[in-house]
């Protein structure tokens, strides 16, 4: 008896449901003809995988084993299935990469350096609004690429399948309106806008506000996060001196706000850039990453605030190696 890949989805079945029963009727199968297959399974293998407890079925040292060496496997398969439906229904020659993006400033490099890379590519791109979604539409084969992001402590780590790569690291920057007195300041000790009213986004992937509340609880405060609102409305109240928000470094200047660095660097975000190992850009997707990094950091330093930033401290933040 030959290893399939059905042999190891069965596993990967019983394992996810717990039991024989529920297994088999997720496969389509009757629990007789499952368990059947689990015993010859087992043959081929040598030894037990699956041992009877009193809620259903656990997996033996090694069927433990077992199933983290195929897990991999099983991605892979599915990712050649689907690839193979895109190339029939789009044609052989037309590769399909569908590009998801959070709200980060290199989701349009990401976008432009593809065309250029993937000219014969069927290049269908989506926003969201929280990132958080992200990986789990990569993880099941839904994206191709994605540009995400992460905060210290709360790193992003790649599903099986999926490769991550950091193009860049920048610091995060505060906004108060141009008329607040710490505007005149070149640096904002973190500290000085404790008595601050806070915007944040209505929507924000995990780490952001852990990074933020982290950072000031450091300083001795607890931020008021009195606003949840969309950019518009925060620019406007920002303006207007009734709130302060955090900004990327590399965010464009706006009428009426100040957007300068915090004392220290208190709060970093990681740009991300997602893929599936087995998609189709396997093959171009270290040249991606190297045509968005020339991309970012050819216009990052063109925004006056962050070059004097990288001026003043000798060099950009690096990602971690």
């Amino acid at each position: 008896m030959d290893l399939e890949v059905r042999h190891l989805r069965v596993i990967h079945a019983i394992a996810e449901y717990g039991s024989i029963s529920k297994a088999a009727s997720s496969l389509g199968l009757s629990q007789p003809s499952l368990a059947g297959q689990l015993q010859r399974i087992e043959r081929m293998f040598g030894g037990r995988l699956f041992e009877r407890v009193h809620e259903g079925s656990r997996p033996t040292p090694l069927g433990l084993w077992l199933l983290d060496r195929s897990g991999s496997l099983l991605h892979a398969f599915g990712a050649l299935q689907r690839d193979a439906r895109h190339r029939v229904e789009r044609g052989a020659d037309r590769p399909v990469i569908r590009v998801g993006c959070g709200n980060t400033s290199i989701a349009g490099h990401v976008s432009n350096c593809l065309y250029d890379l993937a000219p014969g590519a069927d290049i269908a791109i989506r926003t969201e609004e929280g990132m958080d979604v992200l990986p789990a539409l990569l993880a099941a084969g839904r994206l191709e690429l994605a540009v995400l992001g992460d905060y210290p402590g709360y790193e992003l780590v790649p599903p099986p399948g999926v490769v991550y790569e950091v193009p860049a690291t920048e610091p995060i920057f505060v906004g108060v309106a141009a008329s607040h007195p710490l505007a005149r300041c070149e640096e904002i000790e973190l500290a000085d806008l404790a008595g601050e009213e806070w915007a944040m986004p209505t929507q924000v992937e995990f780490g952001y506000r852990e990074h933020f509340w982290a950072a000031c609880r450091e300083r001795g405060f607890a931020p008021r996060l009195s606003f949840s609102l969309n950019a518009n409305l925060a620019y406007d109240l920002i303006r207007a001196g009734r709130c302060v928000a955090m900004f990327q470094a590399t965010s464009p200047g706006r009428a009426g706000i100040a957007v300068r660095p915090l004392v220290d660097t208190p709060l970093v975000f990681r740009h991300v850039v997602g893929w599936t190992q087995y998609g189709p850009l396997a093959e171009t997707a270290v040249s991606l990453v190297s045509s968005v990094m020339r991309a970012y950091w050819g216009e990052a330093l063109q925004v006056p605030g962050y070059a004097a930033w990288i001026k003043r401290n000798g060099q950009p933040l690096q990602p971690p190696a």
